[in-house]
């Protein structure tokens, strides 16, 4: 995507982070108004899982500062992080805000922001992930080609 400067871009708007305010949102009113019968008891469970998700999400941007790129969803990439955690994934920052999105949905038991989770990944791949991929490639070219056959995107 290039912008109005010329400038080539995974995006030009900072999905992921207006994803997680909406998903939150909605599923706060939609736990207010409709409640579902389902009422996930699992505190412990969850907080443990939105501590795994923050480390997993702090362990990624590490790894960008470490490999001299950006975290920034909608800026240049300088470098292609491929070296620690994003050995296993390619999108662990957004795998680590799914988990403690699940996580904070057992620790508070709310059951919408459980099941809008998937929605809010399922946009989090066409909106963020799937147009940084192809940035990526043009990009990085064979360098990211070789990196995408190795690793899952998710996990």
């Amino acid at each position: 995507m290039t912008d109005d400067r010329g400038l080539d871009r995974p995006n030009v708007i900072h999905w992921p982070p207006l994803l997680y305010v909406i998903t939150l949102g909605a599923a706060y009113l939609l736990q207010k108004l409709m409640p579902l019968p389902f009422k996930p008891e699992a505190p412990f469970i969850g907080w443990a899982l939105v501590a795994v998700g923050g480390v997993i999400g702090a362990v990624a941007l590490f790894g960008f500062r470490r490999a001299g790129t950006s975290f920034d969803p909608t800026a240049p990439a300088d470098a292609l992080a491929t070296g620690g955690i994003y050995r296993f994934t390619r999108n662990p920052m957004y795998l680590g805000a799914v988990v403690a999105f699940v996580g904070l949905g057992l620790a508070v038991g709310w059951t919408w922001l459980i099941v809008l989770t998937v929605p809010m990944a399922f946009a989090l791949v066409k909106l963020a992930i799937e147009r940084e991929e192809a940035y990526l490639e043009r990009r990085f070219g064979q360098d990211f080609l070789n990196y995408k056959s190795r690793v899952r995107r998710w996990l």
